[in-house]
């Protein structure tokens, strides 16, 4: 790692590690211990499924979208892959690198990574337009229901991140023409690399059933998202109202967007700061809102290390094979 990069890492750890401390200033664990002991432990292994049911499906969206790029892995494989890029998002700095994971790993068994770096970013695309369409939905309804002012500039950010990707995926003429732009860089070859990306990506516009269909799926899994975090705020026994059912549909896409923004170490302290900002508009405590966001954050983690269990296996597995091929 080079100066820069380590500067950049300890910056991201001070970010988190100051929105943190500055959260437990202000909430007390005087505050925070009466929530954490009156929790109902049947709500929070309910989240824990939930998210494993999300997990499930994403794993089967990337499935199909590798079968219909022509990388025909079988979906026990796929799943594998799948929850072990899930475990490295929780556990390296950058919350994509478990996509790079997953890239290597289906690249090393005969594939071309820049197919299957256009399928994986393709994968997240059709993931966060999945979960924006669920979040315009729920604004649409709670400004006929006289919800918060702020609504109507959060269907505008919601629309503003799925225009370009449709308008980019499925227009020829703008794809083409970023793919023009792209391709003028000269530096390390990365114009050739752009090139071959978006070609890739050009494929799937005679798909359009099949990304319709996937948009469908996808935000059936952002649903199962959005659903374990209220079932961890209903483990603190947060009473939830239907339109407050609602706002958790806005909320954690808006939640979701900030995350990807690389300021801090796989969004701890920025995701904890924003859930209190949002969610305590809507009659939530400070200490309510702050546990959720990180219990959720701890069932996200919990169901990723069965990635982990499966990356320890094939590790030692793989050492064993090699061993053996030694004697």
């Amino acid at each position: 790692m080079n100066v820069r990069k380590l500067l950049l890492q300890l910056l991201k750890i001070a970010i988190s590690a100051g929105l943190l401390v500055f959260l437990l200033t202000r909430i007390s664990p005087d505050r925070l211990l009466p929530v954490l002991k009156g929790i109902h432990w049947a709500y929070l292994l309910l989240a824990v499924g939930i998210f494993f049911l999300s997990a499930l499906f994403g794993s089967f969206q990337w499935f199909l979208l590798l079968g219909a790029g022509g990388i025909g892995l079988p979906f026990g494989k796929t799943f594998k892959l799948y929850f072990v890029g899930l475990f490295f998002n929780n556990f390296l700095p950058a919350n994509v690198g478990g996509d790079a994971v997953k890239i290597y790993d289906v690249s090393k068994i005969g594939n071309d990574p820049y197919q299957v770096f256009a399928i994986t970013l393709l994968d997240r695309v059709i993931g966060i337009t999945g979960l924006c369409l669920l979040a315009i939905a729920a604004s649409v309804i709670l400004l006929g229901l006289g919800g918060i002012e702020e609504l109507s500039i959060y269907i505008f950010v919601f629309i503003g991140c799925i225009v370009p990707v449709f308008a980019l995926v499925l227009n020829r003429r703008i794809s083409g023409w970023i793919k023009r732009m792209f391709t003028m860089i000269t530096w390390w070859g990365l114009g050739k690399r752009f090139g071959s990306i978006f070609e890739h990506l050009g494929g799937f516009r005679r798909l359009r059933i099949l990304l319709g269909r996937l948009t469908l799926l996808a935000i059936f899994v952002q649903f199962l998202r959005v659903a374990t975090h209220i079932a961890v705020a209903r483990a603190l026994g947060i009473a939830i109202t239907p339109e407050m059912f609602l706002y958790f549909f806005v909320f954690i896409p808006l939640l979701g967007l900030i995350m990807v923004l690389p300021i801090s170490i796989n969004g701890l302290g920025v995701r904890e700061g924003a859930g209190v900002l949002l969610f305590t508009r809507i009659g939530f405590l400070e200490e309510q809102a702050l546990l959720m966001e990180f219990l959720t954050y701890a069932v996200m983690v919990t169901v990723s290390l069965v990635g982990g269990f499966l990356f320890l296996i094939r590790h030692v597995r793989g050492e064993a094979r090699s061993e053996g091929e030694v004697a």
